[in-house]
């Protein structure tokens, strides 16, 4: 898996950005639970182990790799917005962030 996490890390700083802490606990998350989840889902589970992370950059993460092509934002207006893992992590090929 650190294989993977390298050539994400090269493809980022390929795009200009970063891959942070942060955007890199948000992203494995995503890869590895397989289900649809909130932001504050995600921020809940990684909290634990990122005591210093928050609500919006877990939100500015997600919104960052569904830019990107790896994540899915399902949009719902009575509901928090879903998120899910539309590529399979040995296939990751991201998209320049427009």
């Amino acid at each position: 898996m650190d294989e993977h996490i390298a050539s994400v890390t090269e493809q980022v700083k390929d795009l200009g950005k970063r891959l942070t802490a942060q955007r890199r606990a948000v992203l494995l998350h995503m890869l590895t639970s397989r289900r649809c989840s909130t932001a504050k889902d995600v921020y809940h589970s990684l909290k634990n182990e990122m005591p210093n992370i928050t609500l919006s950059t877990v939100y500015t993460s997600l919104r960052f790799f569904v830019k990107m092509g790896i994540l899915k934002e399902h949009v719902h207006h009575d509901s928090p917005n879903l998120f899910e893992s539309i590529t399979a992590f040995d296939a990751i090929q991201l998209k320049e962030v427009m």
